[in-house]
């Protein structure tokens, strides 16, 4: 069990790190997209007390597929899916039910095509177009700083004058 915590956590922070980093394109022309304006808000849709209708599944889930431990990361209209393969894609949060179009870097097509069943709390239940059903629990990633830190004030008294042999 330990082990796959480790491999759950240690694909959350990569899945977190490619949707940040939009790895994977947005398989657009090229054109930049339109920024919303400060006076468009999204309106909430569907139940209340379904959290998927509302955005509710922006962050990262972990499971077990198989027998083996699968991260899925949503971040806004993009997400991932690690496990034996690699998929990446979209994530129409906008949708009720919210769905997913994602690419498996191996070819595989099993967990391409899903749509959110339910959110209830800290689960995340997905049906893939394959037949399979997934159902994920909420992972709390811990915050990375990415400030750089202060050095101080460097020595005054660094060496001056070296020559560096020019071949």
């Amino acid at each position: 069990m330990r082990t796959s915590a480790r491999y759950a956590g240690a694909a959350a922070v990569l899945a977190a790190a490619l949707l940040v980093s939009g790895c994977g394109g947005d398989g657009g022309s090229g054109e930049p997209e339109p920024k919303p304006s400060a006076e468009q808000t999204a309106e909430p849709t569907g139940d209340p007390g379904d959290e998927a209708a509302t955005g509710g599944v922006n962050g990262t889930w972990s499971a077990e597929g198989g027998g083996k431990a699968m991260v899925l990361s949503i971040s806004g209209d993009q997400a991932a899916l690690l496990g034996e393969t690699t998929c990446t894609g979209t994530a129409d949060t906008g949708a009720d039910p919210v769905t997913f179009a994602l690419k498996c870097t191996d070819g595989s097509t099993d967990r391409t095509k899903g749509t959110v069943k339910s959110v209830k709390g800290e689960s995340l239940t997905v049906i893939w177009e394959s037949g399979t059903t997934d159902t994920f629990t909420k992972v709390e990633v811990p915050e990375v700083s990415t400030e750089i830190p202060e050095i101080g004030d460097l020595p005054s008294d660094l060496p001056s004058g070296l020559e560096f042999p020019t071949e």
